[in-house]
């Protein structure tokens, strides 16, 4: 039997589940950064912190969110827009997530979120939900993330697009972005296309393992998609989103939905996102390690084994 995070944590550091994870509404934040909601802190079992939100260099990352850069022509990233030929600018043309009917309980969270452009425009609905699960490692906890997203009301299709789509190579962020926090050193970046940041950066590795040192502490997070059996024909998002990955400056990863193309998505055909996540405190310095991490998640007994090429 795998144990819940409230068993374990029974003999750790947290006192309660909500200790792993905190769930912002984010209705208090400035229109400049794309108001939605987040999860910050999430943290390890002996208590470490894994994500950043309002931070510095970029005060519109929030630490586990969904945001896009351009989704329908309105920004629900945060911060400036990419213009060809001027660049990045900042332009009025910030939306908010509006999240309603949610429900929290000690294994996850689950409800609504409205997208609304500026002018209130209702541009989405999404359905979302976090769940929060154990792990066999006594030192680890399982996290997974899905959303669902149809277009809103008088909106034929969804249309995301990015940075990169748009002509700035290699800013093909948007979907599922989680912002770490500052690290002591340089963190050990690891994936099925190689070690490093250059290796996982646009790479179509199913998972994506980050290893750093938070107040001195080691602490690592493992994340992986989940990808249809062969058999099942995939439709929209559901194979494998190529990776965007930083370390130059911040820390952040997430799969990218719109990385070299726009996504489209309308009432039939969903985007469907998901992610999922290993906290674990200590140091992933192999891939080998990071698979068997992976492995024991609760939720890999619903996808494909992950890619074990070195």
């Amino acid at each position: 039997m795998i144990p819940s995070p409230s068993a374990a944590l029974a003999t750790n550091r947290p006192s309660a589940p909500q200790a792993l994870v905190t769930h912002s509404t984010g209705r208090a934040l400035p229109v400049t950064s794309a108001p939605r909601p987040y999860l910050h802190p999430i943290r390890s079992l002996a208590g470490t912190a894994v994500t950043e939100a309002e931070p510095a260099d970029h005060p519109h990352h929030l630490g586990l969110s969904l945001a896009f850069s351009d989704l329908n022509g309105t920004n629900f990233w945060g911060g400036s827009t990419f213009t060809p030929g001027h660049g990045p600018k900042l332009l009025p043309n910030h939306g908010t997530q509006v999240p309603w009917g949610w429900q929290h309980t000690t294994r996850g969270a689950a409800g609504s979120v409205t997208w609304r452009s500026k002018s209130g425009k209702e541009v989405a609905l999404e359905r979302r939900s976090f769940h929060y699960l154990g792990h066999p490692d006594p030192k680890t906890w399982s996290l997974s993330v899905a959303s669902v997203m149809v277009p809103g009301a008088d909106v034929e299709e969804l249309v995301v697009s990015s940075s990169a789509v748009k002509g700035r190579h290699g800013a093909g962020y948007g979907g599922i972005f989680w912002r770490f926090g500052a690290c002591a050193g340089d963190p050990v970046i690891l994936s099925a296309a190689g070690d490093g940041e250059a290796a996982a950066h646009g790479s179509l590795s199913s998972w994506l393992s980050i290893s750093m040192k938070n107040d001195g502490e080691p602490v690592s997070v493992v994340l992986f998609q989940e990808v249809r059996e062969p058999r099942i024909p995939a439709r929209g998002s559901e194979r494998l989103l190529p990776w965007f990955v930083r370390a130059d400056g911040y820390l952040g990863a997430g799969p990218a939905v719109a990385w070299a193309e726009p996504a489209r998505a309308t009432s039939d055909h969903p985007l469907r996102l998901s992610l999922n996540a290993v906290i674990h405190d200590g140091p992933v310095d192999t891939s080998t390690h990071a698979l068997e991490l992976i492995q024991q998640h609760p939720r890999i007994s619903h996808t494909r084994t992950p890619d074990r090429t070195p």
